[in-house]
């Protein structure tokens, strides 16, 4: 049996609550909290038996009552493109057009849905399903269920919704065709738990089935109990392994990718391909992506070239979700990326490619750093990786300027078979300085991020007085490369010509067809990776922040 506060937080997500807001309203001492804190809290309360069996009732009896009226939907749009356009006026006036024929498309996509007979002479339009995908998505949606689509591309920034209507098409195709299965792929087998199961466990859970299918913890797979239906989740660092995959009966009928800008180009999705639709007839793919920084990468090539024959590919932006959707602190951090760096918030948020060829870091600016400058620095951040012989221990010092999203890298230091004491020896020289002139050098025991890998030499080095600590690293490569990517990176080339050298000469992986991939290969990348770590906690925040809401 219920809590009180157990049912309220039910009776709170029913409304629409996120998971966050409806646990700080049922629980009032959680307002007081972290909100990572509460979070975690929230993500255990649901995974309660109880708490997921009152949900699915309240969920499937408002599903139960829920009409809607060709007068509520024109209200609930003029709603919508009205927000949207207030968000959009301080933009470019191509965004502020954007959101305008965004709205006008997803309006005329919803009424073409209601007839227009009175309520009571039509079939029932239940929201469940409709209202729970972003007006972006109706076109999609209604090609997918008409069978008039085969391969359905979705391309957006953050807040674009595409993930999310992705995971309710599959739950969707799955309820609508009790003999197929459902794939969701994933270039790396370790993001899939945190990412795209989660996102199919919140669907099946947002459509009032969660006591409807079978969603262990310990195995990526769902099982729906009365059909015996498979939601299998695979890893495809090996393309040739998703031959092995089988299923009971049937075939698989729909196929996710997810994050496919991680895939080594059309080729491999295409070897994917030829195993995932054996044995069926009907079958659609879904592939949903943010779009590479660079605009020469296959993916913003491959799409491009969709478009240009006629085809369709369906982009979607945070402007053309309903703001309540999104929160406001994920608006508020959106405009204030805008305001500070235009070019990475047409990136991050408009899924707008704007960098060329294959370079990394086109962001990087080489100049000098000037004592001056440095006397003035006061958000100081170090990164070393370890290495023995050949690969050598690498140590980098910035400066971190948050309003302007700036790096200043402007010390390094490194060599080959270093033991861990000479090399707390010499970062211990390197942050002693002194801070104003006349007075005696003091050592600045500042944090210094570390490679995990190596704690052996973590613990070494604090024993010989640094403050070494782990840059927990892990599932956070891209996401650290692409934070570098997306700041302004000043590089002294002087003080720091190693560092220099690895930026300038790093580009992303080409396939055997040369086309440029969304991969940055491993190597020749050791001072850049003590930056990556000096900045790994503010990369994390960033992922994290995104990763919640979309949660």
């Amino acid at each position: 049996m219920l809590t009180p506060k157990q049912e309220k937080y039910c009776q709170a997500r029913t409304r629409g609550l996120s998971q966050r807001q409806a646990y700080r309203e049922a629980y009032p001492s959680a307002i007081r909290w972290k909100e990572s804190t509460v979070d975690t809290k929230a993500y255990e309360l649901e995974r309660n038996g109880e708490i997921l069996d009152r949900l699915a009732y309240l969920r499937e009896a408002a599903a139960k009552e829920a009409r809607i009226t060709r007068a509520q939907v024109i209200d609930r749009l003029a709603d919508i493109a009205e927000d949207a356009y207030e968000r959009a006026r301080d933009a470019s006036p191509l965004n502020y057009g954007a959101a305008s024929s965004a709205a006008i498309r997803s309006s005329e996509a919803l009424l073409k849905w209601l007839p227009e007979d009175e309520p009571e002479a039509r079939p029932v339009f239940v929201a469940d399903f409709g209202l729970l995908i972003a007006p972006a998505f109706l076109r999609p949606h209604r090609l997918i269920a008409a069978g008039e689509i085969t391969d359905v591309w979705l391309g957006g920034g953050r807040g674009s919704m595409k993930s999310s209507f992705a995971a309710l098409e599959l739950v969707n195709w799955i309820e609508r065709h009790p003999d197929q299965h459902g794939l969701v792929l994933m270039r790396y087998k370790n993001s899939l738990r945190d990412s795209a199961y989660a996102q199919v466990v919140w669907a099946v859970n947002m459509l009032g089935l969660a006591g409807e299918y079978d969603m262990p913890d310990s195995t990526l797979r769902i099982r729906k109990k009365s059909t015996g239906q498979l939601i299998l989740f695979r890893g495809c660092d090996n393309p040739k392994k998703i031959k092995s995959v089988k299923v009971p009966f049937g075939h698989i009928g729909i196929g996710w990718y997810e994050e496919a800008d991680m895939f080594r180009g059309m080729a491999e999705i295409r070897m994917v391909n030829q195993s995932l639709t054996r044995g069926g007839a009907d079958f659609v793919r879904i592939y949903s992506y943010n779009p590479p920084r660079s605009k020469t990468c296959w993916i913003n090539e491959h799409t491009e070239a969709i478009e240009a024959a006629g085809g369709e590919v369906f982009r979607s932006t945070y402007l053309e979700a309903p703001a309540e959707w999104l929160g406001a602190q994920f608006i508020a951090d959106a405009e204030e990326l805008r305001r500070t760096d235009p070019k990475s918030y047409e990136h991050e948020y408009l899924g707008i490619p704007v960098g060329l060829g294959g370079s990394v870091f086109d962001n990087a600016v080489f100049r000098e750093v000037t004592d001056e400058e440095i006397a003035a620095f006061d958000n100081i951040r170090c990164g070393q990786d370890f290495g023995w012989w050949p690969d050598p221990w690498a140590f980098v010092v910035s400066e971190w300027h948050q309003a302007s999203r700036t790096l200043t890298t402007y010390i390094e230091d490194g060599g080959n078979k270093l033991q861990p004491d000479e090399q707390a020896q010499r970062i211990i020289d390197l942050l002693t300085w002194a801070d104003e002139p006349g007075e005696a050098p003091e050592y600045h025991r500042l944090t210094v991020r570390s490679d995990d890998a190596n704690p052996t030499a973590i613990a070494a080095q604090k024993a010989a007085g640094v403050k070494a600590v782990a840059a927990q690293k892990g599932n956070m490569r891209m996401a650290s490369y692409e934070f570098l990517a997306s700041i302004t990176w000043i590089i002294d080339p002087e003080r720091c010509p190693r560092l220099a050298k690895e930026v300038r000469q790093m580009e992303y992986e080409q396939n055997a067809d040369g086309e440029w991939l969304n991969s940055i290969p491993d190597g020749n990348d050791h001072w850049v990776d003590s930056a990556r770590y000096s900045v790994m906690d503010i990369a994390r925040k960033g992922k994290m922040a995104y990763a919640t809401w979309a949660e």
